[in-house]
């Protein structure tokens, strides 16, 4: 469905092109009215004015006309083009194309030998004839060139704008492809079976080595051997995004650079390097218009392609960026060359006051505006200043984009731009849908009341870290691991503002009347009747202990509620103020509205494997939680209906807060700890903490006699990952490491796996958690 989409894309597009580009038997007609053009005819008192007037009813240039047509073009040309004449005449002059039979007399043979033969530039403009001509056959010859290279150029310009659709359609057909491989054939924790038949392995082998060969070299690595994710002055996550962002550099490159037909004799720019210019202008000017849905459609967070590769919204958004700054250098090349053919013509100054060159000027400096402050650092530093200006500058860009394109015919360049305008209105539709419906909803089964999403944030200024507990007014979210939600909170005077966090936690609120609830509408309560979704099928497991529901909980056929639970690291901006508001409110709990948008991203079959390497850095834990909450939950019910195939977790959590690490392993982790198949090692990085590292913390006495380490300063994260990937293989059993932390870490770990994998483990896999805007 997805390819056929792409292909009526393309096939429109290509249609527009075509359309835009004169059959080739109609050249040969247009060739010598053209030409004709260049010769001085005096106007007849009977002869309509102006430019067609002169062209369809001057008698004298009509029959030169017919004259050069009946000596230079065959019957079918002559047809053809004569038809095209006299439809230009009535449609751009409002007049009729003499007919030849009015002027056969003077298209007899004998009459045309005697005509007089003229070259290009022979007659004057001072010196008008008054008598037809015939146009020699180098200036024929010299004007069909001119007319025929002008018509390639403008069909390349086109096509050319689609070479950027088929080569992103190449690549997401890719991920489509990969995505479903991966759903069809295990490969990534399926060894090869000897007892499989012989024919079954001589087929599988191959497939299964190449597989793993383009893991371990192109999609997890770092760009370059070094490691890092820095190459040149760009950040990328992975080796596959560089050199899919690097080829596409290229292949813009090289389409803006190649198929220039150039010769001395062209009777529109008689120089070499006016006809570059232009060229190249044009070119430039096209493949930018033609960049701006892609931008547009990578932006956006409902993406359908996220869904169909499985890849992130970062990965999309790495694209979006880099189409983007490509468009802009092509739009300020098209500007420049411009500008000087306006300064080779003479009157430059007078030109550029004209609305359409105006506004093309507006929408270059709007996309120059953008490329500083779509910069990573300004993202972080200010992304509310950055969100505004972005928007703002976008809608001043695609606007003047119109307008500077409103003098064409037909509109035949807003073809480009009105997909951009479909993409952003369904993504902000959608947005709205997903906030309306998650945030507010109705329930008629009691008491028909109006539900709405409520919250409460709690900074624990030892952790330096603001929990945020978030109950949804709809019960149709199903929490999963890997989503990640916009937070608002609209009650602001920049209320718009949203920021993407990752699902830390979740919760069934169960329990509650009607009347509780209702009274909970306006003020968020905590209650000590919440239970840890993955603690309620595990309450007669003995590995977890037990627990009685307090007897003041009412029946589970009550109305149920999810809780669900977010960390937020507060820094600049919104956090920042969020931090504030929770300090100076009592107890540093401040009862709020926040407005969910999501869910966003997706789940990683981390089930599927048998050992499992978690790591986290900071806040990143709250990526790694849900996964342990789901093998609990999977590990308690019918294998059938949810199998895992899960042997051990082993969790290493980083935190610069000791604080922090000890209240998520009290809370979250409390029922994880007590189990045979988890193990976790903490480290507190802290200067304090390292100070001290000599004693035993608070941490060691509160969690003793459970499976953990507890250690100071930073792990040996090489070592950590060679020691799962070693075990793991001793122990004949499929691996994955899953990682969320701050990027150094992140590009540490990715390095680690990717030696594991160098190193005799191809099966290990890895999963990165990030997110980036």
């Amino acid at each position: 469905m997805l390819l056929l989409t792409w292909l009526l894309l393309l096939v429109l597009h290509t249609s527009v092109a075509y359309s835009k580009v004169s059959p080739v038997n109609e050249r040969c007609v247009t060739a010598v009215y053209t030409a004709c053009g260049y010769i001085p005819f005096a106007t007849p008192p009977e002869a309509a004015r102006g430019f067609w007037g002169s062209r369809c009813q001057n008698p004298w240039t009509v029959t030169s006309i017919y004259a050069a047509a009946d000596v230079y073009c065959n019957p079918s040309e002559r047809t053809a083009g004569f038809t095209q004449l006299q439809s230009s005449c009535q449609q751009f002059g409002n007049v009729d194309l003499i007919p030849r039979d009015t002027l056969a007399a003077n298209l007899t043979e004998g009459a045309v030998d005697r005509m007089r033969i003229v070259d290009y530039g022979e007659i004057p403009r001072s010196e008008p004839v008054d008598y037809p001509v015939l146009l020699s056959e180098s200036f024929f010859h010299r004007t069909f060139r001119t007319i025929d290279t002008w018509e390639f150029e403008v069909w390349t310009h086109s096509t050319y704008g689609l070479a950027g659709y088929l080569f992103w359609a190449f690549i997401l057909s890719i991920g489509v492809v990969h995505r479903l491989i991966q759903h069809l054939l295990p490969l990534d924790h399926v060894r090869i079976d000897p007892t499989r038949s012989t024919v079954s392995r001589i087929l599988y082998t191959p497939f299964v080595t190449v597989y793993h060969w383009i893991q371990t070299y192109i999609i997890t690595p770092s760009p370059l051997p070094s490691g890092g994710r820095h190459l040149l002055w760009w950040t990328f996550p992975t080796r596959a995004e560089a050199i899919i962002v690097v080829l596409f550099w290229l292949l813009s490159s090289v389409l803006s650079s190649v198929s220039y037909r150039i010769f001395p004799d062209n009777i529109y720019w008689p120089q070499i390097s006016s006809q570059l210019i232009r060229y190249v202008a044009d070119r430039t000017g096209i493949l930018s218009f033609a960049n701006i849905p892609l931008i547009w459609l990578f932006a956006g967070r409902n993406n359908v392609f996220i869904w169909a590769t499985g890849w992130s919204f970062a990965t999309f958004n790495l694209f979006h960026r880099h189409i983007a700054w490509i468009a802009t250098i092509q739009a300020v090349v098209h500007t420049f060359l411009y500008l000087v053919l306006l300064i080779q013509n003479g009157n430059a100054w007078k030109k550029l006051h004209k609305p359409y060159l105006v506004w093309g000027t507006v929408g270059m400096i709007a996309m120059i505006l953008l490329s500083p402050f779509a910069i990573e650092w300004f993202r972080r530093k200010t992304y509310e200043v950055f969100l505004i200006l972005h928007i703002l500058f976008s809608v001043a860009a695609l606007v003047g984009c119109f307008y500077h394109t409103i003098i064409f015919e037909d509109h035949e360049y807003w073809t480009w731009l009105w997909p951009a305008v479909g993409f952003w209105t369904a993504d902000r539709l959608l947005r709205v849908i997903r906030l309306v419906y998650y945030n507010l909803h109705v329930r008629t089964n009691v008491g028909k009341s109006i539900y709405y999403t409520r919250s409460s944030a709690t900074y624990d200024q030892a952790s330096e870290v603001i929990r945020l507990e978030v109950i949804p007014g709809s019960n149709q979210l199903q929490p999963t691991p890997g989503q990640y939600y916009y937070l608002y909170q609209p009650f602001r005077l920049t209320g718009w503002e949203n920021h993407p966090f990752t699902l830390g936690s979740w919760s069934s609120e169960t329990g509650l009347s009607t009347s509780q609830t209702r009274a909970q509408t306006s003020s968020f309560v905590k209650r000590d009747n919440t239970l840890d979704v993955t603690q309620v099928p595990l309450l007669s497991d003995s590995s977890s202990g037990s627990r009685t529901p307090p007897e003041d909980v009412p029946s589970f056929d009550e109305p149920q509620g999810l809780r669900l639970v977010f960390w937020i690291r507060p820094f600049d901006g919104w956090t920042r103020h969020l931090r504030q508001q929770c300090v100076q409110s009592h107890s540093q709990t401040l009862d709020t509205t926040i407005l969910l948008e999501g869910p966003y991203g997706e789940q990683f079959p981390l089930w599927k494997y048998e050992s499992i390497l978690l790591i986290a850095g900071g806040t990143g834990i709250a990526a790694a939680v849900p996964y342990i909450q789901d093998h609990l939950a999977r590990s308690a019910t019918d294998e059938v209906d949810s199998p895992t195939r899960i042997q051990n977790i082993h969790l290493v959590w980083t935190s610069r807060q000791e604080a922090f690490i000890r209240e998520i392993a009290a809370r979250e982790l409390s029922l994880a700890l007590a189990r045979d198949d988890f193990r976790a090692s903490f480290y507190v990085t802290s200067a304090t903490a390292i100070q001290d590292s000599g004693e035993c913390s608070t941490l060691c006495e509160e969690l003793s006699g459970k499976a953990i380490e507890v250690g100071h300063g930073r792990p040996d994260l090489q070592s950590l990952v060679l020691g799962h990937a070693h075990e793991a293989q001793l122990s004949d059993c499929s691996a994955a490491v899953l990682m969320c932390g701050p990027p150094a870490m992140a590009d540490e770990v990715r390095t680690a796996v990717n030696n594991a994998m160098r190193q005799g483990y191809p099966g290990i896999r890895y999963i990165e958690e990030s997110f980036s805007w």
